[in-house]
């Protein structure tokens, strides 16, 4: 149960579940890393980084204490939010990307949409939030975001779902994305529950 400017959000138990998992199965890995890079700069810090300037050596440490940091994502993850609102602006932007690990070339380029959301939530605060990034020509979810649509993003997911309204006759999961029977109360992919209105 969260509260957003004077409207409590209730959000399933199996949901509230779900990301209490996935700040765990960040948070845990990071801090088992944590611990073993400590020990080894208190073991051997000295050995690894031999100088004498002092100030070089406190940096090498601090960067090497950032890196379970980056391993595990653990800052992106922490910062995510459970968020709703009313979208009062879409902007797609599309860029030149590409979609291969080994250096660029002709035929790996690809353009690339990525949509963003203006969302007004119940409290009045306005948020800019990223909503879908894919393949410029798959033209996916290009209609899927129309000004005025209420919309729904559950912590650790990737997905910013529209809840339905009075004429729809399908709604989204907001975990896995996948499109059910408005009837449904759960997922028929992933299982979980389904939410349908704020």
């Amino acid at each position: 149960m969260k509260k957003r400017g004077g409207i409590i959000l209730i959000i399933p138990k199996d949901l509230q579940i779900y990301c209490r998992k996935r700040i765990l199965r960040r948070v845990i890995p990071c801090m088992i890393f944590i611990s073993v890079f400590a020990t080894v700069l208190t073991l051997w810090g000295t050995v690894i980084f031999n100088t004498d300037n002092t100030a070089f050596q406190i940096l090498c440490y601090i960067v090497v204490m950032l890196v379970p940091f980056v391993i595990t994502g653990v800052p992106h993850k922490l910062i995510d939010s459970t968020y709703y609102g009313t979208v009062k602006k879409v902007d797609i932007i599309t860029t030149t990307d590409n979609d291969s690990a080994v250096k660029p070339t002709r035929e790996h380029l690809y353009l690339k949409n990525t949509i963003y959301l203006s969302i007004e939530q119940s409290d009045g605060k306005l948020i800019y939030k990223k909503a879908y990034s894919g393949k410029a020509r798959l033209q996916q979810n290009i209609n899927a975001y129309n000004e005025g649509d209420l919309v729904f993003h559950l912590y650790g997911t990737n997905n910013v779902v529209v809840l339905p309204d009075a004429n729809d006759n399908s709604v989204h999961c907001s975990v896995c994305g996948s499109s059910n029977n408005i009837e449904n109360d759960k997922c028929r992919t992933c299982g979980h529950s389904l939410i349908k209105h704020i």
